[in-house]
């Protein structure tokens, strides 16, 4: 795997986020990542993985709630 595959959460325009929400280490929030939806994936800014994709996060409300409640925006 190429390092360029690897990235922070945080980072990742498949994160998404409360709205308000800072992207921060220890901030949680659900991945939309279409081939990850199924699983209602919560991660925290810190998770990361190989299907990291530069960009800003989508803010929902219920991104962060255990388990997440919010629809994938993206």
């Amino acid at each position: 795997m190429a390092e360029s595959d690897w990235g922070f959460c945080k980072d990742c325009e498949w994160w998404q986020i409360d709205p308000g929400s800072n992207s921060t280490d220890n901030t949680m929030g659900l991945c939309t990542e279409e081939a990850l939806q199924s699983f209602r994936l919560r991660v925290s800014g810190n998770s990361g993985c190989n299907r990291y994709s530069s960009g800003e996060p989508a803010h929902a409300a219920g991104s962060s709630a255990a388990p997440p409640i919010a629809q994938p925006q993206r």
